[in-house]
Parts: structure tokens; C-alpha cells; sequence
């Protein structure tokens, strides 16, 4: 009896330790997310803008998207960026999100010229990786990253990874419940971190 009670307050103990490490880890990665929350976009003039892909609704821009090219519309319109990358593949319904950009951007009366499609990716790594091949084809060497804030922390760290000279142009939503995808994004944290370990 005495051993079983015993051994029953090791486990809390440990089970203690661990839900106390487990959320630690939360609370960081939570402060990670939050770090782009009291900032503004670049006012620094930068070659290109990278507006990072988000869900499609039947085929349409979600409200979150559009969040993301209207900053991105915006820095154009007010010369501080010269191109925007439109970076993002497949949605659920074989429409492309860049494609999706491409459209919302050309009825807001931006050229064609300064849309530069990038509509391979299916992450976050594939959507800079393949941007950056094109940052090359096109010679634009200084950008903006245009993303939802809780997403700049490992959108910039990616970059850098990449050797892309890239500033930070968050977008603050008024349309996404944070919490739900601050918590989604630490989870895409850790996958992020752990394929870092592989690839070192």
C-alpha cells in the first residue's frame, strides 16, 4: 500500500514536471508569434514586396489574403516597393493562390508587369525558397516580407536561412481569431525547428 502510494506520487510528480515543461515551451513559442504584433510595415524602400500565400474560398481570396495584398497594394501605391511576388500553389479547388493574388491585384489596377507569379509552393520554406530563384532571374535583391504578424517570426527566419536581405511588413488582421492561430503557428514552429536538426 505504501509503495503503490508512493510510486502514484512519483507519477504526479513527473506528469507535474512534464505538463510544466510542455508549457513553458507553449508560452515561449506564443512570445515568438507575438513579436510582430506593435509593428509597423517597413518604411524603408525595398525593390519587392513577397506577399506570402493564405487560403483560397472557392477559389477567391479568404479575408485573410486580401489582408495580405491590401498591405502589399498599398506599399506599392506608395513607392515602397517597385514589385510584388505572389507566392503560393494549389488551393483546395486547383486554383492557385498566387494566380488568386494575380487577379485581385489586377482589378485593383496594378500592371502586369509588376506581378511576378510564384505558384509552386505548398509551405512557408517552398514559398521563399522558390521566391528566391526568382529574386534572382528578375536582379531584385532587397524585399519586404508582407505576412500576417504572428507569421513574420518564422517567415524572416527562414529567409535569412536563405540569404535573402528581407525586412518585415506585418499585417495586424481585424478578420482571424489570434489565439487559434498563434497556437497553430507555434505547432508549425517546432515542425520548423525540427527540420532545421535534419537539414544541419
Amino acid at each position: 500500500m505504501v509503495r503503490n502510494r508512493i510510486l502514484t506520487e512519483k507519477w504526479i510528480y513527473l506528469l507535474t514536471i512534464i505538463l510544466i515543461l510542455l508549457l513553458s515551451l507553449y508560452f515561449y513559442l506564443y512570445y515568438l508569434t507575438s513579436q510582430f504584433d506593435e509593428v509597423n510595415p517597413s518604411s524603408e524602400s525595398r525593390e519587392a514586396g513577397i506577399i506570402l500565400g493564405a487560403a483560397l474560398w472557392d477559389g477567391e481570396l479568404s479575408p485573410a489574403l486580401k489582408e495580405r495584398c491590401d498591405l502589399g497594394l498599398s506599399l506599392y501605391r506608395s513607392g515602397l516597393v517597385k514589385y510584388l511576388v505572389l507566392s503560393g500553389g494549389l488551393g483546395n479547388d486547383q486554383h492557385t493562390e498566387a494566380k488568386a493574388m494575380f487577379e485581385y491585384l489586377q482589378k485593383q489596377g496594378l500592371p502586369k508587369n509588376r506581378l511576378i507569379l510564384e505558384d509552386n509552393s505548398r509551405n512557408t520554406w517552398e514559398n521563399l525558397r522558390n521566391t528566391k530563384q526568382l529574386l534572382q532571374q528578375y536582379h531584385l535583391k532587397k524585399v519586404t516580407i508582407i505576412t500576417h504578424d504572428y507569421h513574420l517570426y518564422r517567415a524572416l527566419r527562414i529567409a535569412h536561412q536563405l540569404q535573402i536581405d528581407a525586412k518585415p511588413s506585418p499585417v495586424h488582421s481585424t478578420v482571424m481569431f489570434m489565439p487559434y492561430y498563434k497556437t497553430k503557428e507555434s505547432l508549425s514552429l517546432i515542425k520548423q525547428y525540427l527540420m532545421e536538426y535534419m537539414r544541419s
